[in-house]
């Protein structure tokens, strides 16, 4: 034998019978083999394998990778690494995708990883996985903070046509941060105005923001900032909206959109919430009738108790005369996209029409609100249907005028603006407001619709309203509104030319938006606001100017919208062939949805990074899954083998009745 495979000291004599020996001194208690019955042909004997080592060593493995005849060794089949196997082999998904909708639970990360370990162990019981398997809290943590982080990196590449905002004041949990001033750490459990933003028309939450101060200065700064620190461009931007018409938001002189225009540099077209606009009338028409609100969902006046009765509801229906007439019908699609409190007062709104009603009248009514108004007037309606109430002639007034109202006008416009929800219908929803109010109210509660509508009238800002002409479909309205901006324009390039003939540049100023004195006597929308042309002072016959009264009795030169102030004249005379079209809604209600997500992510979540992350993860989930899991969306789902189960008649939607018959277009 030769000398390069001679076997390694410390072999042991084994008596020719033994086949292997164990050496006893040996620190790594290799197995023996016993070389005599080996001969010379067969230079490669037994391996040695270290008892507790998982891998193999031969002598082929030792020898030189310079031999001409070496070959490396091959792993048999048997001894072959075996897959790993973990908890996602037997899911058909990674956890970070089931991240989106363990988020949208609700549940804590303890109560998801023992669900997820109690199924492992059903599916070991029944022999469908190896063994039982631990998902620790650890796990599913991870998962969370790993998608999280990928969508927050995502927001960086957006580019945003519109941002949409609105805050609230919501109470944090327990926050531990450590003061700059002191170095020590701080536990506060205060409230924080978080502010919301959504992009459209896309409806995607770009994050939340905390203002240091909750002017319009200091939200518009925290806009700008938070925005610069998610690397969001702007560059494309035209069009921002704030959840309501306040002062802080909407005044021309420090509201928010004002300042974040300043710091742009640039004006940006206004689109405020119509559906405030609509709701307010509502509010103001209770007070003129004695009625008010002390606190949130609280009530005063000859039907206060009444509003906030947690069982009114379940009173009997009284025989009832009917109110209202040319009630709109929606089509089951619309019907079906609505919130379950807005698609209930639909319902009784047919029900005080027509006289005819269903099992929906005992259903229950969602508390009142003084942020959105729909439930309140569900109550309305529910009061009016119901036997057995006393009232005073006051009270028994109110109660109808408050009906009539509701029926002829407030959810009219509000069901319009939920069928037509682009910026372009907000004018026309504005003047059928005006229009059913004239119709349908006393002179003296005209005067108190009149009276908010005035207060709220930015969606006829002259702006807003060529843009809606634009879009119409009349071509003749579509041509006067491009003559309007020839005019316009014409007026501008004037005074530019002035200023370079005399070598004085005034500073460019970012125009205000102020609201109009509304034309309540208007025939159409295009007419909502007074408008006339004034002469230019200047040589070389200067062109007219074109001017609007604002609320305060002042004119104001009209300004081009900022959606069209890029267009070049033969881009805009393409709209005399084909309608301008605008996906960006003029309603703040996906801003509300998300104010929502960040209010229960504030007492979830302690950071703002992972708050962030679960307002994101929530309505990406929503998003993917809207509704509810019945058992008649499971029944009507796609190659399911459940696909032919009865379904369910629910007692709120019976096929087969009269109102069905009278509900839908």
């Amino acid at each position: 034998m030769s000398e390069e495979f001679l076997p390694p000291p410390r072999l042991s004599n084994s008596s020719p019978d033994q086949e292997v020996t164990r050496s006893s001194g040996s620190t790594s208690d290799l197995i023996i083999p016993n070389l005599s019955s080996h001969s010379e042909s067969d230079p490669f004997p037994v391996d040695y394998v270290s008892e507790d080592s998982s891998s193999l060593q031969s002598f082929a493995d030792r020898r030189d990778e310079t031999d001409p005849d070496y070959e490396p060794p091959q792993e048999s089949a048997s001894n072959s690494s075996k897959p790993r196997v973990t908890v996602s082999t037997y899911l058909p998904c990674k956890l970070d995708e089931l991240a989106p909708e363990l988020e949208r639970s609700s549940a804590g990360m303890e109560s998801q990883a023992r669900a997820f370990t109690a199924l492992f162990g059903v599916l070991h019981k029944n022999g469908i996985v190896e063994k039982k398997y631990v998902v620790p809290r650890s796990r599913l943590e991870s998962s969370f903070r790993r998608d999280g982080h990928r969508r927050i990196e995502d927001l960086a590449n957006r580019c945003p046509e519109a941002i949409f905002f609105d805050g609230k004041e919501d109470k944090n949990i327990r926050l531990s941060f450590k003061d700059p001033t002191t170095g020590k750490m701080v536990h506060s459990n205060g409230k924080r105005s978080h502010y919301s933003v959504v992009e459209q028309p896309s409806a995607v939450p770009l994050g939340m923001f905390v203002p240091e101060r909750s002017t319009g200065q200091g939200i518009a700064l925290g806009l700008y900032l938070y925005l610069e620190k998610r690397k969001i461009s702007l560059q494309n931007l035209r069009c921002i909206l704030g959840g309501d018409n306040t002062s802080a938001n909407s005044g021309y002189q420090g509201g928010a959109f004002r300042e974040f225009e300043l710091l742009l540099g640039r004006p940006l077209q206004r689109s405020l919430c119509i559906l405030h606009q609509v709701e307010l009338p509502l509010r103001q028409l209770y007070i003129h009738y004695g009625g008010g609100t002390q606190a949130p969902g609280t009530f005063t006046g000859p039907l206060g108790d009444l509003i906030m009765s947690s069982s009114i509801w379940t009173k009997p229906i009284r025989v009832y005369k009917t109110i209202g007439k040319d009630f709109p019908r929606l089509d089951r699609k619309t019907l079906d996209n609505m919130s379950d409190d807005a698609a209930l007062m639909y319902k009784y709104c047919i029900a005080v029409e027509t006289g005819i009603h269903d099992n929906f009248v005992y259903r229950k009514i969602s508390n009142c609100s003084t942020a959105r108004w729909i439930t309140f007037g569900t109550r309305i309606l529910r009061i009016y249907l119901t036997e057995g109430i006393a009232l005073n002639a006051h009270a028994t007034e109110c109660l109808e005028r408050l009906v009539s109202f509701i029926v002829n006008v407030y959810y009219k416009v509000f069901a319009n603006v939920k069928y037509k929800s682009s910026l372009i219908d907000a004018p026309s929803h504005l003047y059928d407001q005006i229009r059913l109010t004239k119709e349908n109210c006393q002179p003296s509660e005209q005067q108190v619709v009149f009276k908010s509508i005035q207060i709220n009238s930015y969606m006829a800002h002259p702006e807003a309203i060529i843009i809606a002409m634009l879009g119409d479909k009349k071509k003749e309205v579509r041509q006067k509104a491009v003559m309007i901006i020839k005019t316009v324009l014409a007026s501008e390039a004037y005074v530019r030319h002035i200023e370079n003939e005399s070598g004085v540049r005034r500073l460019k100023k970012v125009r205000q938006y102020i609201k109009p004195m509304i034309n309540f006597s208007c025939r159409s929308y295009h007419e909502l606001v007074r408008t006339k042309y004034q002469k230019v002072k200047g040589p070389d016959n200067p062109p007219k100017k074109l001017v609007y009264q604002t609320y305060n009795n002042e004119w104001e030169p009209v300004t081009i919208p900022p959606l069209i102030r890029d267009m070049t004249i033969t881009e805009l005379e393409r709209f005399h062939d084909k309608p301008m079209e605008i996906k960006i809604p003029c309603h703040s209600q996906t801003v509300e949805h998300t104010v929502a997500l960040v209010s229960q992510a504030t007492q979830r979540r302690r950071t703002e990074d992972t708050q962030l992350m679960n307002v994101l993860q929530v309505s990406s989930a929503r998003k993917n899954f809207k509704g509810k899991v019945t058992h008649r969306r499971f029944a009507e789902t796609e190659n399911s083998e459940n696909a032919q189960l009865p379904l369910k008649k629910s007692k709120l939607r019976l096929e087969d009745s009269d109102f069905n018959r009278v509900l839908y277009k």
